[in-house]
């Protein structure tokens, strides 16, 4: 209800509230011309303050008026809003993507979709088995021979070492072998590298010369001490750090086929536990001549031959392939003395190496699962300019 309310407002107001004509007449005479300066006067007009202003006749009547007014309801009623019902969110949301510019696959610059927001054609890149590569059974075979070469080599090794030390071998015939083989191993040598023909993969013979004559008289100088640097040690401890010196020296040896002209790491990791090993082993030796030809035999095992295995491979496979078959058969006899067991269990092993595990490599690529797409890290392209 409006809160001013005058005298005029009043006859209105009793006009439609089904009133006499004569009661608004008698109201008007009642109040004169007094009442007309009073027509924007509140409607909580008190009893009070009209008895001050008009007679008390006049005031009653006023009052009644007043009070049948202000409880009456007002004319129009305003209406209640109605609610507008709102559309699907759902409906708003796909409304407000049509609206919006397309989204790219940037996260540098700002789009109106949220940074984890992918499209319907995210998945559209998914590679599977891209870079999968099938293997083929004979190359697998012959890849197979750098592994069972070095298996045939330490058996040879222990094989000589067992026979140093029954007495079976001499420390003179075992220097005088070592030679002949290395001499027979240097001329082979410079003929892969005729045959290869790119001086960067040549050694340097003289260099070698010179090391090898510094390495012959250093082990030579510290056989008296090396003989007897275990002599406070037991001999079942000695052959356990030997053992774990060996798998050590098969574990880290270096099976690839690039690097021809030097030993880097692992490489020098399984040269290192091999060389320990072979001290160990020649510590129980009983003569100065026979440790410095064994630690000889031993630098010129694990040193130079893996050298010359890579060349040989790199050359032709089928002479790789020749000298594992070799190695198989000549360390397999030389253990059919000492011990049947260890030379069958040498020749299951070769066998299940070379023919087993690239069936079993070939039967596992089947349940390879690799997976590529738009997900991946980037890969930088550097390109390296020279002046």
């Amino acid at each position: 209800m409006p809160t001013l309310l005058g005298v005029p407002f009043l006859g209105r107001r009793r006009e439609t509230a089904s009133e006499p004509p004569t009661s608004r007449e008698s109201i008007h005479d009642a109040a004169g011309p007094q009442a007309s300066p009073n027509a924007q006067a509140p409607n909580n007009f008190s009893s009070e303050f009209a008895g001050s202003v008009f007679p008390s006749r006049r005031a009653e009547i006023l009052s009644a008026h007043l009070r049948g007014a202000a409880s009456h309801e007002p004319l129009h009623t305003p209406a209640s809003p109605t609610k507008v019902k709102s559309p699907d969110s759902a409906t708003q949301r796909t409304a407000a993507f049509q609206h919006r510019r397309p989204w790219r696959k940037l996260l540098y610059i700002p789009q109106d979709f949220p940074d984890d927001y992918v499209d319907d054609t995210f998945l559209m890149e998914l590679q599977k088995n891209a870079n999968v590569r099938m293997y083929n059974y004979s190359t697998v075979v012959m890849q197979t021979t750098v592994v069972t070469q070095h298996i045939s080599s330490i058996v040879v090794f222990i094989a000589v070492f067992i026979n140093l030390y029954r007495g079976a071998l001499t420390g003179n015939l075992l220097l005088w072998c070592s030679t002949v083989t290395t001499v027979i191993g240097i001329i082979s040598w410079d003929l892969l590298c005729l045959t290869l023909r790119t001086p960067v993969q040549r050694i340097i013979r003289l260099g070698m010369i010179k090391s090898a004559v510094l390495f012959a008289l250093l082990l030579f100088g510290l056989s008296p001490i090396l003989r007897t640097l275990t002599e406070d040690t037991s001999s079942d401890t000695i052959w356990a750090m030997t053992v774990i010196f060996f798998f050590v020296n098969l574990a880290f040896h270096d099976y690839s086929t690039g690097n021809l002209t030097n030993i880097r790491f692992p490489g020098s990791v399984s040269l290192n536990a091999a060389v320990l090993a072979s001290v160990l082993l020649a510590s129980q030796l009983d003569s100065n001549l026979s440790v410095f030809a064994f630690l000889t035999f031993a630098l010129k095992w694990f040193a130079l031959f893996p050298i010359f295995r890579r060349y040989l491979k790199r050359i032709s496979a089928a002479a790789s392939m020749v000298t594992t078959v070799v190695l198989a058969l000549v360390a397999t006899a030389m253990f059919m003395y000492i011990s049947r067991a260890i030379a069958m269990l040498h020749v299951f092993s070769t066998l299940f190496i070379t023919f087993g595990c690239p069936l079993w490599l070939i039967w596992v690529q089947r349940y390879k699962n690799e997976i590529h797409g738009p997900w991946d890290e980037a890969r930088p392209i550097v390109h390296h300019y020279y002046h």
